[in-house]
């Protein structure tokens, strides 16, 4: 595990801003962050020709007084109290693109972003910012207001499910708060040419489970007092089975790793991460990613 001493805020100068820095605020408390960077990027920060020939003394928004209004929101919002160093950027171009760069320039830990419901605003897309970003993710939902008590980890036994818990259990250190760990199987297609019922297969299949979360605890030196549920998914929903099991546990944030067992590298996220981060929830969600890995790859993707 890492420390997440940098967090990348992502602000769209909308009403979801206030929000954004009030969890965040409680955020860098929990996980003792040192820097906090607040990020605006403007499509274009200049109006066009015919505008200012017509409206002569219309001035367009500096970058200057976008950063001196966010100042104001992140001094009457910073609710926690919790001091460290706090940052305010302003950059220009695609808003999507500009964060990723940002991201490593400043090489930040984790970003937190919002997920907006019915609040206008637009132009940074966090299904792609999750995607490609080499760095940890914060989604914080609309309306939320920050409390911690409880925190569901969705686990699959995989070196990325190691972070997830160990991010947890790092948050939950000494702050009273209750982890519950989860991991939702399947039944694979073809069960039945073992002469099993789904029913009996399933049954296999949660047994297979408990032996690898022993495993897993045991290998990653984990507290042998943490405990894992396991749900069925059958009807291949797998972030349902997810934010169902949080919702029934009444958590206040729901963590889990990038990828899974299967698939490509961490670069990209895996299947049900991806389903996940654009499943509409009440509950935060963060997803942690193996900082760094295949930066070389992010970079030739991104044309960075």
């Amino acid at each position: 595990m890492y420390k997440i001493e940098r967090l990348l805020i992502a602000l769209d100068l909308t009403e979801m801003d206030e929000l954004l820095v009030k969890y965040s605020s409680h955020l860098a408390e929990f996980l003792k962050s040192e820097k906090v960077y607040f990020i605006h990027v403007a499509k274009n920060l200049e109006l066009p020709e015919d505008l200012r020939k017509n409206y002569p003394d219309l001035m367009a928004p500096s970058d200057e007084s976008i950063a001196d209004s966010i100042g104001k929101v992140v001094a009457s919002s910073w609710e926690s109290g919790y001091e460290c160093e706090k940052v305010i950027e302003i950059k220009e171009g695609d808003p999507s693109e500009e964060i990723l760069k940002w991201v490593n320039i400043k090489d930040i830990d984790m970003m937190v972003m919002g997920r907006k419901r019915k609040l206008k605003g637009g132009g940074i897309v966090p299904q792609k910012i999750a995607k490609v970003a080499q760095t940890s993710l914060m989604m914080v939902p609309e309306g939320y207001n920050f409390k911690l008590n409880k925190i569901v980890v969705s686990v699959d036994f995989s070196k990325h499910s190691k972070l997830a818990v160990e991010e947890a259990l790092a948050i939950s250190k000494d702050n009273n708060i209750t982890l519950s760990l989860v991991n939702v199987f399947r039944v694979p297609s073809g069960y039945h040419k073992t002469g099993k019922s789904y029913d009996e297969f399933a049954t296999i299949m949660k047994g297979h489970a408990r032996t690898d979360f022993n495993d897993f605890i045991k290998r990653n030196d984990f507290p042998e007092d943490l405990d894992c549920q396991y749900v069925l998914d059958d009807d291949d929903s797998p972030a349902d089975k997810i934010f169902d099991f949080a919702s029934d546990q009444k958590a206040d944030m729901i963590v889990m790793g990038s990828k899974g067992r299967t698939g490509l590298a961490s670069i990209l996220l895996g299947s049900v991460a991806e389903k996940v981060v654009i499943y509409d929830s009440e509950i935060p969600l963060m997803i942690v990613k193996e900082k760094g890995e295949n930066m070389g790859f992010l970079k030739a993707l991104l044309k960075l």
